[in-house]
């Protein structure tokens, strides 16, 4: 790779419909009264500002920032070009300046992102804006790069007839899969040629140049999507065949924690005549190894009821873990204690026994009441929190898991995401905590919130 400045000073050049179109985006402003008219510019099919001229006409101010990108293509390249315009009225004459703000590079095996950033150009796209992204508020100039890299490109290879449309966001993503995408097509494996494409419904965890060349021969003409693929894939390693309707409950990587103590065909029949979504079944598990129980019998692995073995496996825990509420959690829970305050309506709660967790995350159907996060909540590497309507306080309502001085999840019920109202409440808990839980000044704030209310 060479210096970001190279790219820069090597880049390809726009042509002149593409600024012909980006100066004709920017309005211009027309000042007028009986004896006088001021344009800002004689800039031509732009739109035009009105305003009446006066003795208090403004005429000198900063006016706007516009961002343009542009797509080009080559044989050898594709650049994805963004232009930034700074506009500013001096005296009532319009200045425009501008400057090539960022560059994608995608070709010669790289993808190179190049951005001006206050000390010069460095790798990294700048963002256009402080809360957005590198291509909010851009404005795209329609040419024809669609075509281009459909038939010059180093893509030109992918056959893209039965795909959507190009996005410039997608650009990277297929370059970067080019080969595997030429490899699927090659071989008839239509759908997942489809997902990788499109960047979705493939797990990339799993999925790699290795993992095609391994499985060439069950995925040529195959007409399977990348879930069902592995699906059956690994069902037939278990010797067994999917059961129709298995694919509403189940994920190929949800195999991972069925046990071998029963028939695969078996475990998909009772999942769908039981209507058991594997979260659950996943938190069945969890339990089960948080008792150093081994799954290797029947009426452990697919109960009668799983709700009921769910809850006897809670209820067996909260008996067996003596170490809950011992002085093990002792030193822990009082440095969470500080963190219990109040809020609007609703009150944040820290655990006094590690099994209110347990608890929490079974009656609001979330993982909190996992080992790990227990573990890692004892152990001080996350704070998890209860957060309750001020009315009801000891009914779970939603979970907050705070860590490195951030919110990192507010969940609910089947991890619902919370309303506005508790993320407010949640923002207020959160600046008092970083803030160093200064009950002084929360007491004075509340006390005026009431007087308000009042």
């Amino acid at each position: 790779m060479k210096e970001p400045k190279w790219y820069i000073n090597n880049a390809l050049k726009p042509p002149k419909s593409f600024w012909d179109w980006c100066y004709s985006q920017m309005h211009i402003f027309k000042w007028q009264n009986k004896q006088k008219t001021i344009l800002s510019s004689e800039r031509k099919n732009c739109p035009v500002i009105e305003k009446r001229l006066t003795k208090n006409s403004k005429l000198t101010f900063d006016d706007q920032f516009y961002s343009f990108c542009i797509v080009l293509v080559t044989v050898k390249r594709i650049e994805i070009q963004t232009y930034c315009f700074w506009s500013e009225v001096v005296n009532g004459k319009q200045k425009i300046k501008q400057e090539l703000t960022n560059l994608e590079y995608i070709g010669n095996d790289q993808q190179i992102q190049i951005g001006k950033w206050w000390s010069g150009y460095s790798i990294g796209l700048v963002r256009m804006t402080d809360m957005g992204g590198p291509y909010t508020g851009v404005k795209y100039f329609k040419n024809d790069w669609e075509s281009k890299v459909k038939t010059i490109s180093e893509l030109k290879y992918i056959d893209f007839s039965n795909s959507n449309n190009l996005w410039v966001s997608h650009l990277h993503h297929l370059y970067k899969y080019r080969k595997e995408i030429e490899y699927l097509q090659k071989i008839n494996a239509t759908k997942i040629a489809r997902q990788l494409m499109s960047g979705h419904g493939i797990d990339m965890r799993t999925f790699s140049e290795s993992w095609l060349k391994k499985h060439k021969q069950l995925l040529k003409n195959s007409t399977l999507d990348f879930n069902n693929f592995e699906m059956k894939r690994r069902i037939t390693q278990r010797r067994g065949k999917i059961v129709p309707g298995i694919e509403k409950y189940m994920k190929y990587s949800d195999l991972n924690i069925v046990p071998a103590g029963v028939g695969i065909v078996r475990f998909q029949n009772w999942i769908i005549k039981n209507e058991v979504y594997m979260q659950d079944y996943r938190d069945y598990m969890n339990l089960l190894k948080d008792l150093d129980i081994k799954p290797d019998t029947e009426n452990l692995i697919i109960p009668k009821d799983l709700k009921k073995a769910h809850d006897n496996a809670v209820g067996l825990l909260n008996q067996l873990d003596r170490e809950v509420g011992s002085h093990k959690y002792e030193r822990r829970k009082n440095q969470v204690l500080k963190l219990e305050n109040t809020f609007g309506q609703y009150v944040f709660l820290v655990p006094k026994e590690l099994n209110e967790i347990i608890v929490e995350g079974k009656k609001l159907s979330h993982c909190v009441g996992s080992s790990s996060y227990i573990s890692d909540h004892k152990n001080g590497r996350t704070t998890i929190v209860f957060v309750r309507r001020k009315s009801d306080p000891d009914e779970p309502y939603f979970t907050l898991e705070y860590r490195s001085k951030e919110i990192k999840q507010l969940r609910g019920k089947h991890n619902k995401s919370a309303p506005i109202e508790v993320k407010e409440s949640a923002n207020r808990w959160l600046k008092w905590v970083n803030g160093g839980c200064k009950r002084g000044k929360n007491k004075v704030k509340d006390q005026k919130e009431k007087a308000s209310a009042a």
